[in-house]
């Protein structure tokens, strides 16, 4: 499936963002914020500053999403290649071991990453991956997906006006948030910039299909704290994490009350609030390990 080409959503008075492959701010141990499928590092706006106030915040644009490092074609399968591109964008920004916090599709990224070594906790929110693979909730899933970029290309030439209103913005982000009305125009620009320019969607969506995106995950050795939205529309609770509870029996799974899919811009503070309680004590321990030399 093609994706829209970034030329053919006009900026009208609202700019197109352009495609930054990363933000970077604050200080103290690091931590790093994975975005969600066809979205952008930008959608963590809401959470940066608290978030910053207490850590090194990495904000990567995922490889293959806009602004992100292609993903080579003829590789290993594009969420496997995807993880190995992550890795080498924490190797250039001097990160061996983070907080790792995600959205969605970026969820899962954090706790496959967790897999290979690199977490100090993980908080994911609304992860993708956690239902059983085959069922009816995973071709739910997938339909949506397919339909929602067959929307945002029959849409495209009105793209700018749907994010100047208001009234407009509410019903293009009430599948993704309980509280859609908070969403500006200029952050629904970088919404529909980045899904028009997700170059790994047809792929990802081919894996999917064909049953082999989420993999068995295997032991995490870091506390792990699962976030669900009560009233996300995508993923839902139960029925999307029972294959979660199974892979990862240890992991903290923690409701939200009211929010939907993408929690930060539905409630910012509760959501900081929900990864400092995790990234705190984690830090804790770190400082004890390395002064007792401990392993």
């Amino acid at each position: 499936m093609d994706v829209v080409p970034a030329l053919a959503i006009r900026p009208g008075r609202l700019p197109v963002p352009p495609p930054e492959p990363f933000h970077a701010g604050g200080s103290g141990t690091p931590m790093v914020l994975l975005h969600g499928f066809t979205d952008t590092w930008r959608t963590w706006n809401p959470v940066l500053a608290a978030l910053e106030a207490h850590h090194r915040v990495f904000a990567p644009a995922l490889p293959g999403h806009y602004g992100g490092p292609p993903v080579p074609a003829g590789g290993p399968a594009m969420i496997t290649a995807s993880l190995d591109l992550l890795e080498r964008q924490l190797d250039e920004q001097g990160i061996g071991q983070a907080h790792l916090v995600g959205n969605s599709l970026g969820g899962w990224a954090a706790l496959e990453l967790a897999v290979r070594g690199r977490a100090l906790s993980v908080v994911a929110l609304c992860p993708a991956g956690g239902w059983e693979i085959g069922s009816a909730e995973d071709h739910r899933i997938l339909r949506y997906f397919r339909s929602a970029q067959r929307r945002l290309r029959a849409s495209a030439p009105m793209l700018p006006r749907i994010a100047r209103t208001p009234a407009l913005r509410r019903v293009a982000f009430r599948d993704l948030m309980a509280r859609p009305g908070n969403v500006t125009a200029e952050a629904a620009m970088a919404f529909f910039t980045g899904a028009a320019n997700c170059t790994v969607f047809a792929d990802a969506v081919a894996q999917a299909a064909a049953g082999n995106a989420f993999d068995e995950l295997g032991p995490i050795e870091v506390p792990v704290r699962i976030l669900y939205g009560t009233r996300d529309r995508l993923i839902r609770w139960p029925a999307c994490y029972q294959r979660m509870q199974r892979m990862v029996p240890q992991a903290e799974f923690v409701p939200l009350p009211g929010l939907g899919h993408m929690p930060m811009w539905d409630d910012p503070e509760v959501v900081v609030r929900r990864i400092l309680e995790v990234s705190a004590p984690a830090n804790s321990v770190g400082v004890r390990r390395e002064a007792t030399g401990a392993v």
